[in-house]
């Protein structure tokens, strides 16, 4: 595939998704295993099947494949349309494989990230791309996932140079992929375990208020605050707003947030207003969590719009 609308650079993984009949089990206890499936996914691998679901042409980049994860992935791909060749393919590398198991109000993830981190950080091995600037240049829109340090920051440096917009995820105010992105979203999760200050457990809206302003400092983007089943708060220039989340039937909340990122590039690419932006977003990310999984089973375009009437 030459033409492409989307570009996205980030994590593609090889995920086990194992739904659980019942809730997670305590420690020594047993869970049941309902349903399993191995396929592509990760922040950017998920986030492409939605976008090829919804009917644009993508293009991805991002981390290496390795052994275990380099056909299940080109070979998916292949399948439904998305240019990922640019994958590199390390044969001494194993690849990126998580296991999730998965209830109706948890996913709870198990896999070797930190290791994969602390080989970059640690001993300088890179497992990564480097993004090509006329990828870039011949998108109409992108996402760029922070999480490759100075690879992602010249993925947003492309972006910028050749204006094209687009959508970042989870990372600090002062980061330099949130500077020039059109809209960045950050989970609740992510405010939880990486800016803390703005966790405020009983005091959710004024902790994400607060950080909200604490964006506006730093970027123009709009800046979504995710909130889950809950509240979403989001707004640029130090502006908030909010959105309470859809109501559905959630059967698992595997890569919803990764879905609400696809609704977000999908709107920037059709040049939705924010307001409008929130809610498409939202209602990709709720109809993902009525499915299982969304790698053979993704939101559609008409189902998005009927959850948003």
């Amino acid at each position: 595939m030459k033409n492409h609308e989307i570009y996205l650079y980030g994590m593609v993984t090889k995920t086990n998704g194992f739904l659980l009949r019942g809730d997670f089990p305590k420690a020594d206890d047993y869970g049941e295993v309902k349903e399993r499936y191995t396929l592509p996914g990760g922040e950017t691998g998920t986030a492409a099947i939605v976008l090829a679901s919804l009917g644009c042409k993508v293009k991805l980049d991002g981390n290496y494949l390795g052994k275990y994860t380099k056909d299940l992935t080109h070979d998916f791909y292949k399948r439904i349309g998305v240019d990922a060749l640019a994958l590199r393919y390390d044969p001494a590398y194993d690849g990126i494989e998580e296991f999730v198991m998965v209830d109706s109000t948890t996913r709870t993830n198990f896999s070797t990230f930190a290791a994969y981190f602390e080989d970059y950080w640690q001993r300088g091995i890179i497992r990564w791309n480097t993004p090509n600037e006329d990828d870039i240049r011949n998108a109409k829109v992108a996402g760029i996932d922070p999480f490759f340090d100075k690879q992602a920051i010249l993925a947003a440096e492309y972006c910028h140079k050749n204006n094209i917009p687009y959508v970042t995820i989870d990372e600090k105010p002062d980061n330099e992929v949130i500077k020039h992105a059109s809209i960045a979203a950050v989970s609740s999760e992510y405010i939880r375990n990486h800016i803390s200050d703005y966790h405020t457990p009983g005091n959710e809206k004024d902790g994400k208020i607060k950080l909200l302003k604490k964006f506006a400092e730093y970027t123009d983007a709009l800046v979504i605050l995710t909130g889950g089943g809950g509240t979403t708060y989001y707004g640029r220039g130090g502006e908030v707003k909010e959105f309470d989340a859809y109501k559905v039937d959630v059967v698992s909340t595997l890569g919803a947030g990764d879905s609400f990122k696809a609704g977000c590039i999908y709107a920037l690419m059709r040049g939705y207003d924010d307001d409008t932006t929130v809610r498409f977003a939202a209602a990709v990310a709720a109809v993902a969590c009525t499915k299982f999984p969304i790698g053979l089973n993704p939101p559609t375009l008409s189902e998005v719009e009927a959850l948003m009437l």
